[in-house]
C-alpha cells in the first residue's frame, strides 16, 4: 500500500519535473504580455550594506525590471473613398423605318364597246285640231263701292280720386323741462403715469444665403419626322367617244288645206287655199370626237413634321435661402406707475319744472271726389307730372300741357300708366260712306277655229353605236411607308460612388517588458534565518533563492515556475490549486531549515 502510494508520487513528481522544466527553457513571449500597459517599477533603494560579516555569503542572483518598448503594429482601416463609374443607363427610343409594300390598286379605264342602238326618225304630217279661242267684250255695269273715313274725337275719362289732406290743430298741454345745475365734488383719483425702462429682446430675423443647387431641368426639343402622305392628282385623258348631233333646221313650203262643201258630191272636200313656210328638222347624226377627261391619281409624298420631345438636363443654378439669426435688442418698454391726486371736478344734478307748451299738430282728413282726366305713359309726362310719377304718384295734375308734345293717351288704365287729370283722350273712329258707281268689265266670249298642225311621228331605227365604257382595272403599285420602331438604347453615364476602402496603417504601440537584471546578493548565515519568518532570502528577498534544497529538489524548481509572474497566468494558477500544498519535497520547511545557506 505504502509502496504504491510513494510510486504514484514518484510518478506525479517526474512528470511536474518536466513541465518546470519546460517552462524555465520557454522564455517569456512578448505578443503574450498583457494589454495593459503598465508603469515601469521604480527600482528598490539600494539597502545600505551592511557590515559584512565573516560568515555573509556573495551570491550572484537576478531581479526582475520592467521597461517600456515600442512595438510597429499593422492594423487595417476602413475610410470613404468617391469614384467615378460609369453606369449603364437604358433608355426607350423611337425612330422611323421606311418600309416598302405592294398595294393593289383598282384603277377606271375607258374602254370602246359596239352596241346596237334603236335610234329615232322623226317624220312631219298635217293633222286637222279644233282650237277654242276667247275675246274680249267691254261690258258697263253698275257696283256698290264703300269708302271708309277717318276723324278723331277727344274726350275725358272719368276716375274716383282719394286724397289725405293734413289739417291744422293747435292743444295747449303742461309739459315737464328738466334743467341741469353744477355743483364742485373733491375726489382722489388713483393716475396712472407712464415710465419708460429697457429690457432685451431677443429677435430672429432671416438673412439670406446663397447656395448652388443642380436641378434637373426638362425641355422640349422640336425634331424632325419624315412621313409619307397620300396626294391625289388629276392627270389630263384624251378620249374618243361618239356624239348624237341633232339635225338642222330649214325653212319649208307647205300647201295648206281647208275644208269645204262641194255640192257635187254632196260632201266636205279639202281644197289648197294657200301655203305657208315651217321649220323642218333633218336627221340627226352620230359623229366620233375626241374628249379630254380627268383621272385622279394617288401618290405618296414624303412629308416632313417635327415632332416635339422631352429632354432632360442637369442645370447649375443658386438659390437665395432664409437662414434663422438670432440677435439681442434693447427695446424701450413703458411701464404704467399709479400716482394719487386730488381732483375737483363739477357733478350734474337735473331740476324738474312743469311750463305750458301750445302745439300745432297736422290731422290728417280724407276727401272724396270723382276727377276727369285721361291716362297717359309714365314716360311722357313733362315738368312736375313727371317728378311726381317718379316719386309713385298715380294721379297728377296739370292737363294737357303736363304731356310731351306728340304724347299718346289712353281711355283705360295699364301698367305703367299715370291718370293726368284734365288731360283729353285722343281716339280716331273710322266711318264708311257707301255709293254706287258704273264700273267697266271685260268679258272673255268663247269661239272655235279649226286649222292644220303638223304632227312628228316618231319610228325606231337600228344604229350601231360606239361608246367608251369604264372598265375597273388592277395592279400592283409599290408603296413606301413609314413605321415607328420602339428601340432600347443602352448608354453609360457617369456616376459618383462612394466606397469603403481598407488600408493598411502601420502604427508604433507601447509595450511594457520585464527583463531579469543580474545582481549581487549578500545571504546571512546562521542566526539570520529564522523558522517563524520563513527561509531568510527566499521570503523576504524578491531574487531566486539559491540554497541547496531549493536548487535541487523538483517541488523547489516547480514552486519557482509557478511564483514566477511572467509566465501564463491560466497555467501557474491551476498547477497552485491543484499542486501548490501537494509536492514531495518544500524547498524551506519552516521547522527543518536551521542553516539554510549551508
Amino acid at each position: 500500500m505504502i509502496s504504491s502510494r510513494w510510486g504514484r508520487a514518484l510518478a506525479l513528481g517526474g512528470l511536474l519535473a518536466g513541465f518546470a522544466a519546460a517552462a524555465a527553457a520557454d522564455p517569456p513571449r512578448p505578443d503574450k504580455l498583457p494589454d495593459i500597459v503598465r508603469a515601469p517599477a521604480a527600482p528598490a533603494a539600494p539597502a545600505a550594506p551592511a557590515a559584512a560579516a565573516p560568515s555573509d555569503t556573495v551570491r550572484a542572483a537576478t531581479r526582475p525590471v520592467q521597461e517600456t518598448v515600442y512595438r510597429k503594429v499593422t492594423e487595417q482601416v476602413t475610410r470613404p473613398v468617391t469614384q467615378v463609374v460609369m453606369k449603364e443607363v437604358r433608355e426607350t427610343v423611337t425612330r422611323q423605318v421606311p418600309e416598302t409594300k405592294n398595294t393593289t390598286v383598282t384603277e377606271t379605264v375607258m374602254k370602246p364597246v359596239t352596241e346596237t342602238v334603236m335610234r329615232e326618225c322623226r317624220t312631219t304630217h298635217c293633222k286637222t285640231v279644233e282650237e277654242t279661242h276667247y275675246r274680249e267684250c267691254p261690258v258697263t255695269v253698275c257696283r256698290t263701292t264703300t269708302e271708309p273715313h277717318c276723324k278723331t274725337e277727344y274726350f275725358q275719362v272719368c276716375k274716383p280720386v282719394c286724397e289725405t289732406v293734413m289739417k291744422d290743430c293747435a292743444t295747449t298741454t303742461q309739459c315737464p323741462v328738466r334743467e341741469t345745475h353744477y355743483k364742485d365734488c373733491v375726489r382722489t383719483v388713483c393716475k396712472e403715469v407712464p415710465e419708460t425702462c429697457f429690457r432685451e429682446v431677443r429677435k430672429t430675423t432671416c438673412q439670406d444665403k446663397c447656395e448652388t443647387v443642380t436641378k434637373t431641368v426638362c425641355k422640349t426639343v422640336c425634331e424632325p419626322v419624315t412621313t409619307t402622305r397620300a396626294v391625289c392628282k388629276s392627270v389630263p385623258e384624251t378620249v374618243c367617244e361618239s356624239v348624237v348631233v341633232k339635225g338642222k333646221l330649214r325653212r319649208q313650203t307647205v300647201p295648206v288645206y281647208e275644208c269645204s262643201f262641194d255640192p257635187c258630191s254632196c260632201g266636205n272636200v279639202q281644197k289648197i287655199s294657200g301655203q305657208k313656210t315651217v321649220w323642218v328638222r333633218d336627221c340627226d347624226k352620230v359623229e366620233t370626237r375626241q374628249v379630254t377627261r380627268h383621272r385622279t391619281v394617288v401618290e405618296q409624298v414624303p412629308v416632313t413634321t417635327y415632332q416635339r420631345r422631352s429632354v432632360s438636363e442637369q442645370v447649375t443654378e443658386k438659390v437665395t435661402t432664409k437662414v434663422p439669426v438670432t440677435t439681442v435688442e434693447k427695446v424701450p418698454v413703458t411701464v404704467m406707475k399709479t400716482v394719487r391726486e386730488e381732483v375737483t371736478t363739477k357733478v350734474p344734478y337735473t331740476v324738474t319744472k312743469t311750463v305750458p307748451v301750445t302745439e300745432v299738430r297736422k290731422v290728417p282728413e280724407t276727401i272724396r271726389r270723382n276727377a276727369l282726366g285721361a291716362y297717359a305713359d309714365a314716360g311722357s309726362l313733362a315738368g312736375a307730372a313727371a317728378a311726381a310719377a317718379k316719386g309713385g304718384a298715380k294721379v297728377v295734375g296739370g292737363g294737357d300741357s303736363a304731356l310731351a308734345p306728340g304724347a299718346a293717351t289712353h281711355d283705360t288704365d295699364g301698367p305703367g300708366r299715370v291718370f293726368v287729370e284734365g288731360a283729353r283722350v285722343a281716339k280716331t273712329v273710322t266711318y264708311h260712306v257707301t255709293r254706287v258707281c258704273p264700273v267697266t268689265e271685260v268679258r272673255r266670249v268663247p269661239y272655235t277655229v279649226t286649222r292644220q298642225v303638223p304632227v312628228e311621228t316618231v319610228k325606231l331605227v337600228p344604229t350601231t353605236v360606239t361608246r367608251m365604257v369604264p372598265t375597273p382595272v388592277t395592279k400592283c403599285v409599290p408603296v413606301t411607308t413609314c413605321r415607328t420602331v420602339t428601340e432600347e438604347v443602352v448608354r453609360h453615364v457617369p456616376t459618383r460612388v462612394t466606397v469603403m476602402k481598407t488600408e493598411c496603417v502601420t502604427r508604433c504601440v507601447p509595450v511594457v517588458v520585464t527583463r531579469d537584471v543580474p545582481c549581487e546578493v549578500r545571504v546571512p548565515c546562521g542566526p539570520a534565518c529564522r523558522p517563524a519568518a520563513g527561509c531568510g532570502p527566499c521570503a523576504s528577498s524578491g531574487v531566486i533563492c539559491k540554497c541547496a534544497p531549493c536548487a535541487c529538489a523538483v517541488g523547489g524548481g516547480l514552486r519557482c515556475v509557478l511564483s514566477d509572474t511572467t509566465r501564463d497566468t491560466p497555467v501557474r494558477d491551476f498547477f497552485k490549486r491543484v499542486c501548490g500544498q501537494r509536492l514531495v519535497c518544500d524547498p524551506c520547511p519552516p521547522p527543518a531549515c536551521p542553516s539554510p545557506c549551508r
